[in-house]
């Protein structure tokens, strides 16, 4: 069951990455938070429901773009690049991503 479920969580990223128009719309969403990641209360002010949607959805892009080889790397900074994501911006939203995913654990344990 276990596998199935890898199979088709695997389907949808490669779905996701070679859908370069809806993998732009994410990223272009995500250009409007990455900004105020920069403010004053920065990756430890409390996530809004529309937050935690795009902090999602901006994982499942980066997800559908790693590969242990970097075959997609380009292909990922090209994208980000074409939403108008800034290389800084990129970092913020991974940055943010990383301690939300340590908090989900952490809520978890």
């Amino acid at each position: 069951m276990v596998e199935h479920e890898e199979t088709s969580q695997n389907d949808e990223l490669v779905a996701l990455r070679e859908d370069e128009t809806r993998c732009l719309r994410i990223l272009a969403a995500c250009r409007r938070f990455a900004v105020n990641l920069g403010g004053d209360s920065g990756y430890y002010a409390t996530l809004a429901q529309n937050e935690e949607v795009l902090l999602d959805a901006f994982w499942q892009v980066v997800k559908a773009h790693q590969d242990p080889t970097g075959a997609y790397d380009q292909l990922f900074a090209q994208r980000t690049q074409r939403a108008g994501l800034t290389p800084t911006d990129v970092q913020r939203l991974k940055a943010r991503l990383q301690w939300w995913l340590t908090a989900q654990d952490e809520e978890e344990e």
